[in-house]
């Protein structure tokens, strides 16, 4: 009754083989130039993930950055979190993607429609053919910068930003000068010791959207974008991914 037998399988890999990058996401910026283009050819860029859809307010996107500048992939996925998580080194083989910028950041997936540059990726397949991932989990630490030195080239990147107070916000009434139920959802406008401003927006359906926001002076760290405040004059703008990226000093 005995039986024996043989397994001639491979053994899996426990680490992928990462592409070698063909050049930076700087690079790539140049290459896309005021975008609208199809990468056809050999674009290949590395980086690690510094957004996290872990609380909604980055929704079925990846934003990726190698420490001199960002992308962001349209990956079309809900939970990006548990196989893209913040920190995560990727590379991404942009071969037949189509790029354009959103928001001031570069983006990357499917030629867009109905008002939007670039769509989402059309399958799980189309994703897993643009990011390949490896082991490797890394704490990614934000740019400390100040307000006055923003600049259209860090669109995209995560970045830290320190002693800011709230001074206005699009969840209150405009007669409501103490701000004192001002919530996260919508617009929010801050300003720093200097009195410059840089407005911060939150999706109605991020966790943390209801939350009040905090009155006293606060460091905040988000992804930096270029966009209109409330509907009115575009400025510069940073999207936090979860409620810890607003810690009272």
């Amino acid at each position: 009754m005995l039986v024996g037998c043989y397994n001639s399988a491979d053994k899996p890999r426990i680490t992928p083989d990462m592409p070698v990058p063909t050049m930076t996401i700087a690079r790539l910026h140049d290459v896309v130039g005021s975008g609208g283009i199809v990468l056809d050819g050999d674009y290949i860029v590395e980086g690690r993930v510094v957004s996290s859809d872990v609380d909604e307010n980055f929704y079925r996107t990846l934003i990726v950055e190698d420490g001199g500048a960002a992308v962001e992939v349209m990956a079309g996925m809900p939970r990006l979190m548990a196989e893209y998580p913040v920190g995560l080194k990727v590379a991404l083989c942009l071969d037949g993607c189509y790029a354009d910028y959103g928001y001031g950041v570069l983006q990357v997936g499917c030629r867009g429609t109905g008002g939007y540059a670039v769509d989402y990726l059309a399958s799980p397949e189309a994703l897993d053919r643009v990011i390949v991932r490896s082991t490797d989990v890394a704490e990614v630490e934000p740019a400390v910068v100040t307000l006055a030195n923003l600049n259209m080239d860090m669109c995209g990147r995560l970045v830290r930003v320190e002693s800011l107070r709230l001074v206005a916000a699009s969840s209150v009434d405009e007669r409501d000068s103490t701000l004192s139920n001002a919530r996260w959802a919508g617009y929010t406008l801050f300003k720093d010791e200097r009195g410059d401003s840089i407005a911060l927006y939150t999706r109605d359906y991020a966790a943390f959207a209801d939350r009040v926001v905090p009155h006293d002076e606060v460091t905040i760290t988000g992804i930096v974008q270029w966009g209109e405040y409330d509907g009115g004059a575009e400025c510069y703008q940073l999207k936090m991914r979860y409620a810890e990226d607003c810690v009272v000093r």
